[in-house]
Parts: structure tokens; C-alpha cells; sequence
């Protein structure tokens, strides 16, 4: 037993191994949510931002802040389209097509779609967090 032998997980179970297609279907879903969890997040700091009437930011970082707002919303746009399309999701297809329902529509659809791959892969039964060796006991 080593040093920082605690540190592990247990190894002992592999987990579910998804499919090619599901797994690709999986980096997919988690690109897409972190592109527009992201861009979802700029946007609601640049709206606190305005209603609270912040003066201390610079308006060099405003500037920054807006590129990189529109550039994750076309990012966003683009390939919550792709990922829909391919996934022959038709009802969130039309709505990722409206630009400005894109956004909240891809950080809804990508959270939705991982639970129902979830589900289908655990049952109703959800798994539970994995223990750390030598972790904490039930007893409080």
C-alpha cells in the first residue's frame, strides 16, 4: 500500500462501456455544452454587467467581452445545428435554429440529452458516486 494510496479510485468497477456511436455522440453533447454553457454565462455577466451599470471594467475588456460573446454564439449556433441534426433530434433542431433562442436551447438540450443516455444506460437506477479508498464512514 502506497503513500497516497487514498488518492485512488477503486478500480474494481469498469462502469458502463458505451457503444462507438454513442460514445461519439457523447463528446459531442459535452462539446456543445461547454461551448454554451460558456457563451450562456458571458452573456448573463454582461447583462449584470449592464443593469447594475458597472464603470471600473475598461471598455477595451467590454470590447473583448462582445467578440468572444459573438463568436461563441456562432460557434453555438453552428454546432447545436450539427449536433441535432445528427443526433435526428427535429424539435430541438428548429428551436437551436432560432438565433436567439440558440444558446439556451444547446445548454438544454446537451444537459437533457446526457440524462436520457444515462438513463438508458443505467436503468432507473442511477449509479452512485464513486468512494475513495479509505474514505469517510456512514457513521456521524
Amino acid at each position: 500500500m502506497g503513500l497516497f494510496d487514498f488518492l485512488k479510485y477503486d478500480k474494481d468497477d469498469p462502469g458502463v462501456q458505451p457503444s462507438p456511436e454513442i460514445a461519439a455522440e457523447l463528446r459531442r453533447i459535452a462539446n456543445l455544452f461547454l461551448v454554451s454553457a460558456i457563451t450562456l454565462v458571458l452573456f448573463l455577466l454582461e447583462a449584470f454587467a449592464k443593469t447594475l451599470s458597472v464603470s471600473f471594467i475598461p471598455s477595451s475588456i467590454y470590447l473583448v467581452w462582445g467578440a468572444v460573446l459573438l463568436a461563441g454564439m456562432a460557434v453555438t449556433y453552428v454546432y447545436a445545428l450539427y449536433v441535432t441534426v445528427a443526433a435526428r433530434r427535429w424539435a430541438w433542431v428548429v428551436l437551436c435554429a432560432v438565433p436567439l433562442l440558440s444558446v439556451p436551447c444547446a445548454v438544454a438540450y446537451s444537459w437533457t440529452r446526457r440524462m436520457e443516455i444515462e438513463r438508458d444506460a443505467f436503468g432507473e437506477k442511477r449509479p452512485q458516486a464513486r468512494q475513495r479508498r479509505g474514505g469517510r464512514s456512514s457513521k456521524r
